[in-house]
């Protein structure tokens, strides 16, 4: 029988949880018990009041959207940040100090869903890298034969000198969660464990966790995927703004429980055009196609089919692993896994289709990595802002010094960026204004079609609200904008929403509230006539 919390309670409620009950009750078979913990981050509350109780050889699925508080947990767990009030139990005893790594590696490990393995390092060099101190000598042989008996202990079948690099995606998870057990570990984390793999892969790291679980592994699942769930976990606790929301069986849960406790009362029934900036009137049937996509990606099962028109913001929904990241990007010219057409105003576009041709024929990118694939930390907020436009500065040899000043101080202005003087470094400005330059930038060639990937990600309030201002005063010029997230407030920006799910586009439509929208994006489409 499935126990749950209402939406509405508080985790400190006289109404205790049962799954907290249950942690108190039968304290020798609890591998984690954590009651009431709080966590904060300066002003943030990260978690608040949380509870969670996961026992010794079971799985338990850790689900909440982004920022429910699941990392934060995740930090804790793993012994890299410690609550600040509330109470913690792993093994029946305090949790090691913070600075004792070795104490924390043999009591838990975190399998991340980006591979952490040394490419060109071979299984077991892997297994093992680090766990060689002072200056013994290696014995590469002894080495092997260690891992291969590792490997084999699990029921791995892969060979311990095969490269890493030669590994499959669902191969390499393995060898991370062998690396953890082959510590002492007998509690894995599994973060996203599934979001890189296609089907098959997925359907064995399931049968391979379910024969880990029968050997006493203890796992804790965190999936974006709701259908994994009662597949793979006997427990479910769902997260939502750093509380425990909900607590239950995972065969008996439904998908419209969870998806109702993730969202909240709050969201369960706004619709995601309800804010007066983004109820707009239905685009004209004369309105012109900027942008036509007929594609096939090799990241995608169902092909692309797109038509943009101007003046329209279309989103792209899905987790990673969906297939929305790649979409953008070979839009933009960044990704040339794909075949099929691309179309701007009715011509095809010219081939190769890189960066720079799209940029030429009015196709911009808003990278998801400001500091990596966006800016240059140490130039100037002139020179970034104006890079992608230089030629407009340049008269053949000569660059417009005074024009260019003029541009940025222009754009400064409008965008409204806090800084001593565009000549500061773009690097010394806050997240916030650091995505207001970049938006400039890619602004900066007047494009036609610009393309967002989670544009407001890391940055503060304020700016979110600045940022999809601009966007919106070029939209009313005719700025057709495609808009990739998984987050249901950035995407309540768009006239309508393609949301994907592992390459499959699952629906698209407009006018869906939030619980629609996080519903689909977890793998199930609950339409308001279903509810």
């Amino acid at each position: 029988m499935s126990t749950t919390r209402a939406s509405g309670a508080t985790p400190n409620s006289h109404n205790i949880c049962p799954g907290v009950l249950n942690m108190l009750e039968s304290p020798s078979e609890q591998l984690v018990a954590i009651d009431s913990a709080v966590k904060r981050f300066g002003g943030t509350v990260a978690l608040n009041g949380l509870s969670i109780s996961i026992k010794k050889g079971e799985s338990h699925a850790l689900i909440g959207r982004n920022g429910a508080g699941k990392s934060t947990l995740v930090s804790i767990l793993t012994g890299l940040r410690a609550i600040d009030s509330g109470s913690f139990l792993l093994n029946g005893a305090a949790p090691p100090a913070l600075n004792d790594r070795n104490a924390w590696r043999e009591a838990v490990a975190c399998v991340y869903q980006h591979r952490t393995l040394v490419p060109d390092l071979t299984v077991a060099e892997n297994l093992y890298l680090g766990r060689y101190q002072g200056k013994q000598m290696i014995s590469w042989r002894g080495l092997n034969r260690q891992a291969a008996a590792a490997l084999e202990s699990w029921d791995i079948p892969i060979l311990p000198t095969t490269p890493v690099r030669e590994l499959g995606v669902g191969e390499a998870q393995m060898v991370e969660i062998a690396r953890a057990l082959s510590q002492g570990s007998r509690f894995v984390i599994l973060d996203e464990p599934t979001a890189q793999l296609i089907s098959s892969e997925i359907d064995h790291l399931i049968e391979r966790v379910n024969e880990l679980r029968a050997k006493g592994i203890t796992f804790l699942f965190i999936s974006h995927h709701l259908d994994e769930v009662p597949k793979v976990c006997d427990a479910v606790t769902v997260l939502r703004n750093g509380r425990d929301v909900l607590h239950g069986n995972a065969s008996k849960l439904t998908t419209a429980e969870i998806v109702s406790a993730m969202v909240g009362d709050e969201g369960a029934g706004k619709a995601l055009t309800s804010s007066e900036k983004v109820c707009r009137p239905a685009l004209p049937t004369s309105t012109p196609v900027v942008l036509e996509a007929n594609l096939r990606l090799d990241a995608c099962e169902d092909p692309l089919g797109l038509a943009l028109r101007a003046g329209e913001v279309v989103g792209f929904a899905g987790h990673s692993g969906s297939g929305t990241r790649q979409i953008a990007l070979a839009l933009a010219g960044h990704y040339s896994k794909w075949s099929g057409a691309i179309k701007l105003n009715g011509r095809e576009i010219p081939k190769p289709w890189k960066p720079p041709t799209a940029v030429k024929n009015g196709v911009a990118l808003l990278p998801e990595d400001r500091i990596k694939t966006g800016l240059v930390g140490e130039m100037s907020i002139e020179d970034n802002l104006t890079l992608p436009s230089l030629k407009a500065f340049t008269n053949r040899v000569l660059l417009n010094g005074k024009a260019r000043r003029k541009f940025a101080e222009d754009n400064r202005s409008e965008l409204g960026v806090v800084c001593h003087s565009v000549r500061q470094n773009v690097g010394e400005l806050s997240g916030g204004n650091q995505q207001k330059v970049l938006l400039g930038s890619a602004l900066s060639t007047n494009p036609s079609v610009l393309i967002l990937l989670h544009p407001t990600a890391g940055v503060d309030i304020a700016s979110k609200a600045t940022i999809l201002d601009i966007v919106e005063q070029r939209r009313r010029r005719g700025l057709a904008v495609i808009l990739v997230s998984d987050e249901p407030e950035e995407l309540a920006f768009c006239d309508r929403v393609q949301v994907w799910v592992r390459g499959k586009k699952v629906v698209e439509k407009s006018g869906m509230n939030e619980e629609e929208l996080v519903s689909a994006m977890e793998g199930f489409h609950i339409s308001r006539e279903e509810k």
